[in-house]
């Protein structure tokens, strides 16, 4: 157990955190889920518990920084360390700004780019302390490229590149690895809105997005590949 990396992947229970959470632990990975539903939670721990992981599951706010530090906390007391943090939490709402709410804005904020700042902070700590580590945040295009409705989604992926840019050159010094991985068109639940309907099959599929965040994890350490634009190659 010891010799085992341990990784956090934040809302895992489903969609390319859970894609992420199996990859991880077919790779040898001890994998700490988190969410906020008990039973996809549980459902998703069986299955990595069946991939060889000595894996635990946490609910909760990714936004709440008492929750963050709480099963940090707890995790490095089990473990002795978190090696990997995947920050994949999120959530959409799409509305023209005229048609939105300041509230619909700040329920995105609170966990698109709070719950990045709240599980960095917890775990950089003992990354520092041991100079090594990783920090990948799932991104998005939608955080270089503007589209009808994205006004308030946008702009929280624009903001998780300007964190991740900056804590990158704030903490390489340590060994710590910062990305953002800024995919394109998913094949899950989480739904953009508008009016084009891509092809489920030619689009990126959440085990894509989870190849990515193991490709930045084999990396000799001292390589880093601190931005990664993910796109279906012909979705068309």
């Amino acid at each position: 157990m010891a010799d085992k990396q341990i990784s956090i992947v934040t809302g895992s229970s489903r969609g390319i955190g859970l894609a992420i959470a199996i990859k991880l632990a077919e790779a040898g990975h001890n994998v700490m889920l988190f969410g906020r539903d008990k039973e996809a939670l549980k459902s998703a721990q069986k299955k990595l518990t069946d991939a060889g992981s000595e894996s635990d599951y946490f609910i909760g706010d990714v936004a709440d920084p008492e929750f963050a530090d709480k099963s940090v906390s707890q995790i490095e007391n089990k473990f002795g360390k978190i090696d990997h943090l995947i920050n994949n939490a999120g959530i959409g709402i799409f509305k023209n700004l005229v048609d939105a709410e300041l509230t619909d804005f700040k329920r995105q904020i609170e966990t698109n780019v709070y719950g990045i700042f709240n599980f960095s902070k917890a775990v950089l700590p003992g990354m520092i302390k041991r100079k090594s580590g990783s920090i990948i945040n799932i991104a998005s295009l939608a955080g270089k490229n503007s589209f009808v409705g994205g006004t308030m989604y946008s702009s929280t992926k624009h903001a998780v590149l300007g964190l991740t840019r900056s804590l990158m050159l704030e903490v390489r010094q340590y060994n710590i690895r910062t990305v953002a991985i800024c995919p394109g068109s998913v094949n899950t639940e989480f739904n953009f809105g508008g009016s084009s309907h891509p092809n489920p099959d030619k689009i990126l599929q959440p085990e894509d997005v989870a190849e990515a965040v193991l490709a930045v994890i084999k990396l000799p350490v001292r390589a880093l590949m601190s931005e990664i634009d993910l796109r279906p190659t012909n979705p068309k």
